[in-house]
């Protein structure tokens, strides 16, 4: 380390800011380790009391407090090795943030699930109450249900719960599986009276289920925009349904989220679905596209906000606007999008990032994705702590945070030996997969075979659909014939994405199956690491091999067969097109 301890703060470059990476993981963990700390107490009826809580929250305090004592290390009044003080100097800052960051979350974490255990919804349904009557505000559109009981199911929060002919407050997250008629009127956003039973969730991420629903009273409807929403949301099915069958499932799902198959029509109280699907080929189109490693893209996440904001962006350009009010329109479009859209974890994630980029570009400065995703995360974890046993919301937070760390060295190793847009597209694929397989072993236990080339061929028409999708979406309750006809060009970029699935998510040879739970996470990450061991010391041995002045700064210009074919090909094109031809 050189003489000045602070010369390292000096030579922090900006665009590439980790020190914050490091507080996000350790806060996502500690609001982890929290819920299943809790979890742990609450099976064991108290017998343990809150006293596993009470000692991790004890660990991380004590460690801060030790921590704030260590910069008394440097004082030269004490016979510290020159060594140890400049260590202590140049970490303990960052030590000291990570513990607030996990003490953070963790204090979150802890309260929201004391609160959620104490809440009046939570004991009814511990207790196994056979009828209540509650009063919940819808939070998404009603969709097929996943339970074959019931026609449909709608996330809401309940408000307030009557159980014992005793009224109480709530503020439960719940998930309601209604029937037909009563499917047809339940709208986001709209508060409902409603009688059924109540009882703990066996599955999924709600903590509740409102089942066995007797009677649907509306209470006040959606406000103007979510009914606008609604409207537009109808029209654009209404032409999606004059598609053929891969388009009714597939431009949906790519456009809003939410497959063909899954849209709930108004009319369903009339004894229809209202889509005209067959239920066997949406269910194995939806396992191919899973098989295949693709299904990403039926869900809404930040690669439709970049397409948006592209676009926006181009507008803003040719219309020579300045750059604040550029920044504003991609901010509203951001928001327009989110709002339209199916939501979820992973669309929340991509707003709030997409919020902050546009943030950054109204006050002229550059985007630092890592810092914002770390920022991000940090935020979600302390206001929603539930969002950190979501599979959606980490499969996103790990795609992004594979993509910044790696998918540009991932892209300047490529180059050299295929085109600029595939090596790109292959970097940024690779760079997802090494950090999301983890997580999907937990949810599946196998891997995909053909998921980088499936990805690489599809690449180029998701963007083209996704726009032609929106374009439809967002025209189509104004002018239907139009709406159909950039539903249709969606349809032409599906069309490939239904092939490769088909031909790519079929067969026993698709996937390999893996060891799944916590174990197949932690072989795949030492898999993972071996792997990339392996690279960087052939890499280096490779270079070295090759390099015939090691003695001399920087490398060869030309140093592969590929890149001298490149050098040959463009100077021979150079002097035949300079050549001067004698007549």
């Amino acid at each position: 380390m050189r003489g000045n301890t602070f010369e390292w703060r000096d030579g922090e470059q900006g665009s590439r800011d980790w020190r914050l990476l490091p507080a996000a993981l350790c806060g996502w963990a500690a609001s982890l380790a929290t819920h299943m700390g809790f979890d742990y107490c609450v099976e064991r009826d108290g017998r343990f009391g809150m006293l596993p809580l009470v000692v991790a929250l004890a660990v991380p305090l004590l460690a801060l407090l030790g921590l704030l004592g260590l910069p008394f290390l440097r004082s030269p009044m004490l016979r510290v090795p020159v060594g140890v003080r400049r260590a202590v100097s140049a970490w303990h800052f960052s030590i000291i943030v990570c513990v607030v960051a996990a003490m953070a979350c963790a204090s979150s974490a802890l309260t929201y699930d004391v609160l959620q255990w104490r809440d009046a919804a939570s004991y009814a349904a511990r207790n196994g109450e056979s009828d209540v009557v509650t009063l919940v505000r819808t939070t998404s559109p009603a969709v097929n249900s996943n339970r074959r009981a019931n026609d449909c199911q709608i996330d809401a929060t309940i408000s307030t719960i009557t159980a014992s002919q005793v009224t109480q407050p709530s503020m439960m997250r719940v998930r309601v599986y209604a029937d037909r008629p009563d499917c047809g009127t339940l709208k986001q956003g709209g508060e409902y009276r409603m009688r059924g039973t109540l009882a703990i969730s066996q599955y999924g991420a709600m903590p509740l289920w409102l089942t066995d629903i007797a009677s649907v009273e509306r209470i006040r409807g959606p406000n103007l925009a979510l009914r606008t929403i609604g409207m537009m949301q109808q029209a654009f099915f209404e032409q999606t349904s004059r598609l053929s069958d891969q388009g009714k499932v597939l431009v949906p799902g790519l456009t809003l989220g939410i497959l063909g198959q899954d849209y709930v029509p108004p009319d369903s109280g009339n004894g229809q679905t209202g889509t005209g699907i067959d239920s066997t080929y949406a269910n194995l189109l939806e396992n191919a596209f899973q098989r295949s490693g693709i299904l990403h893209l039926m869900a809404v996440s930040g690669g439709h906000l970049a397409v948006v904001a592209t676009l926006v962006r181009a507008v803003c350009s040719f219309l020579l606007l300045p750059k604040r009010v550029t920044a504003i329109a991609i901010g509203a479009s951001y928001i327009m999008l989110a709002m339209c859209v199916f939501p979820s974890d992973s669309v929340s994630r991509a707003l709030l990032m997409g919020l902050a980029g546009a943030g950054f570009l109204f006050l002229g400065r550059r985007t630092q994705a890592l810092s914002t995703l770390s920022w991000t995360t940090l935020g979600m974890l302390m206001v929603n702590p539930h969002m950190s046993r979501s599979f959606g919301f980490a499969l996103s937070c790990a795609a992004v945070l594979g993509i910044v760390l790696f998918a540009g060295p991932l892209g300047a190793w490529l180059t050299p030996i295929m085109p600029a847009f595939i090596a790109q597209t292959m970097a940024m694929t690779i760079a997802a997969q090494l950090f999301t397989l983890p997580i999907q072993v937990l949810i599946e236990p196998e891997l995909p075979v053909y998921s980088i080339p499936a990805n690489l061929v599809v690449a180029p028409f998701v963007g083209f659909s996704t726009l032609a999708g929106l374009a439809s979406l967002a025209i189509s309750w104004i002018l239907p014939s139009l709406g159909f006809i950039f539903a249709s060009l969606a349809s032409w970029g599906t069309a490939i994405m239904e092939f490769m699935a088909l031909n790519l998510g079929s067969g026993d040879h698709a996937t390999i199956p893996w060891t799944g739970d916590a174990g197949g996470a932690l072989l795949i990450i030492l898999v993972e690491i071996i792997g990339y061991t392996t690279a960087r010391f052939a890499g280096t041995l490779f270079a070295r091999i090759t390099t015939t002045e090691p003695n001399l700064p920087g490398r060869r210009l030309i140093h592969n067969p590929i890149e001298r074919a490149k050098a040959w090909g463009e100077r021979t094109y150079n002097a035949l097109k300079t050549m001067k031809w004698n007549e």
